[in-house]
């Protein structure tokens, strides 16, 4: 019995075994999925690794990336199994395709001779030399994304390049050379005052020829100022900067003086041209009151000259007349005495004679007396009556 028992493990012992040789030797590994996610800042295009190979021409052309290109983020990578022994569980799975993805987002490069301000700790500063053979260098900051609708030109020109490593090497080669050309064509102290024309030279060359190639640039600039190799160039350069800053200032300050000297000048013609009104204007009231008063001396001779003249007139008036007829002029004298004395007369009678003539008994005599005024009767008869 227990023979038999015996027996019955081992033939299941040899069985398993049986089962577990081949499996070994005749089943294949499990195909495990694969499955590749795609960022939002990438573009992913799915070639297929295998297939018709009479079009290789154009695998690599544009239009075909265009065309597999995958709108997915997540992609499965299909798998086939690669037979490479006699046994069939002798091989692996390999993918048919392959996921090739392009990061389109910006990056920034600094290429600076210090350390603390690249970006790496590595001088990469572009160097150039002056016309007249004297060596400078110059930091460049440049920055670039590459646009969706041109992944494809991108991973058609750089197969194999992130565009990081372009930048740091396509892109900086091509900007040292722009620099290095137009560096070529100026002086050592001309060099300061051309560094936008410079820069302006390197950005119409480099944008268009690398926009072409799918990479968009959209800072490319100067960084600081130029380094000039040796010490005593830049010292010159230091102080013909400040001389010509110094003469600026200069000049500036002549300009300020000029100004300043003409608000003097203008101040005191405006003060002398105010005197010499004023002073025309006193002269000339003066003048005025001084024909006036000419004037009115004029008038009062005039009317004194006037005045003599109506006296003499009148007195030759009644001189002639009374040469003409004494007699009747002397009556008219004594009429107009007569009535000037009534109408100054006060109602009293005079105690006084008149008595007109020559003394000599020639003439008329007159004795003028005003008339007597009636007696009043009451007083009259009242001593009558007394009596």
């Amino acid at each position: 019995m227990k023979t038999k028992q015996v027996v019955l493990l081992g033939t299941a012992a040899l069985g398993l075994l049986l089962i577990v040789i081949a499996a070994i030797l005749f089943i294949r590994p499990y195909d495990v999925p694969e499955f590749i996610e795609v960022d939002s800042s990438e573009s992913a295009f799915l070639i297929p690794l295998e297939g018709d190979t009479t079009n290789q021409a154009a695998f690599h052309s544009v239009e075909f990336l265009k065309e597999k290109k995958v709108a997915a983020k997540r992609v499965q990578i299909t798998h086939r199994w690669n037979q490479t022994g006699f046994l069939p569980q002798t091989g692996h799975w390999i993918g048919t395709v392959r996921l090739i993805k392009v990061d389109r987002r910006p990056v920034t490069r600094e290429w600076t001779k210090s350390p603390k301000s690249g970006t790496t700790f590595k001088d990469e500063a572009v160097s150039a030399e002056s016309r007249d053979s004297v060596g400078f260098s110059i930091g460049v900051g440049c920055t670039a994304f590459i646009p969706e609708e041109m992944a494809a030109v991108f991973l058609y020109s750089y197969p194999s390049k992130s565009l990081a490593d372009m930048l740091d090497t396509e892109v900086r080669n091509r900007v040292h050379q722009i620099i290095a050309e137009k560096a070529g064509e100026y002086d050592l102290f001309e060099l300061p005052a051309k560094k936008n024309e410079i820069m302006k030279a390197v950005r119409e060359d480099v944008l268009p020829f690398f926009k072409k190639k799918g990479i968009e640039i959209t800072t490319l600039a100067m960084l600081g100022g130029l380094t000039f190799e040796n010490p005593e160039v830049q010292k010159a350069i230091d102080d013909a900067a400040k001389a010509a800053q110094l003469k600026v200032a200069a000049e500036a300050k002549r300009a300020a003086q000029e100004v300043e000297n003409k608000t003097l000048l203008l101040a005191a013609e405006g003060k002398a041209a105010a005197a010499k009104r004023d002073a025309e204007s006193q002269v000339e009231v003066e003048r005025v009151k001084a024909e006036g008063e000419a004037k009115t001396r004029l008038l009062a001779a005039e009317a004194d000259a006037n005045a003599l003249r109506k006296m003499a007139d009148a007195k030759a008036y009644e001189a002639q007349k009374v040469s003409e007829a004494p007699a009747v002029y002397m009556r008219l004298r004594l009429i107009d005495m007569e009535a000037q004395r009534l109408k100054q007369w006060d109602g009293r009678f005079p105690s006084y004679l008149v008595q007109t003539g020559n003394g000599t008994g020639n003439g008329t005599p007159a004795i003028m007396l005003p008339p007597m005024p009636a007696l009043d009767r009451a007083k009259v008869s009242a001593p009558a009556e007394n009596k």
